[in-house]
C-alpha cells in the first residue's frame, strides 16, 4: 500500500487528518469467548506492521462474558477501508466468523467524537457481515 494516499471522508477538506477509531463489538458463541478474544489479540499484535495506518488497538471483554469489544485506532478511514480490500482481512474475517454469533460497528471521528456511522443489529447472518466487511 506504499504510495497510496489516503483522503478521510468524514473530515473538512484542508484539515490536519485526525484518528479514526473503529468499535466492533461482538457477540461469541457459547464457550468461545476465550478463543475470540485470543485470536483477536494476536491478529491486533501481528497486524501492527502490516497493515497501512493501523496504530493499534486494544480488546475488552464483558464481565459477565457475554460479548467482546474490539477498538481500533487508524491514521484516516480510508486506511482502515484500504485494510478491508486485503487478502489478510479476507483471512481475519474467516476466521472470526464460525465464533461469532452477532456483531456491531461504530466509526468515530477521534478529534471531536462525531460519530460517522453506526451499525447494529442483534441477529447478523454471515452474510450480512460480509457485506459490512469486518
Amino acid at each position: 500500500m506504499s504510495g497510496t494516499i489516503h483522503h478521510d471522508r468524514t473530515q473538512s477538506p484542508g484539515n490536519e487528518p485526525q484518528p479514526f477509531v473503529l468499535i466492533n463489538s461482538f457477540t461469541p458463541k457459547p464457550g468461545k469467548l476465550d478463543e475470540l478474544a485470543a485470536l483477536l489479540e494476536a491478529a491486533r499484535d501481528s497486524f501492527s506492521e502490516k497493515i497501512s495506518g493501523f496504530h493499534g488497538g486494544r480488546i475488552y471483554r464483558d464481565v459477565d462474558g457475554s460479548s467482546a469489544l474490539l477498538i481500533g485506532v487508524f491514521e484516516t478511514e480510508d486506511h482502515y477501508e484500504s485494510w478491508t480490500t486485503t487478502d489478510l482481512f479476507a483471512s481475519y474475517r474467516a476466521q472470526i466468523l464460525p465464533l461469532i454469533e452477532s456483531m456491531g460497528q461504530s466509526r468515530i471521528e477521534a478529534r471531536n467524537a462525531r460519530k460517522t456511522a453506526h451499525r447494529r443489529t442483534p441477529e447478523r447472518t454471515r452474510d450480512d457481515m460480509d457485506a459490512c466487511a469486518s
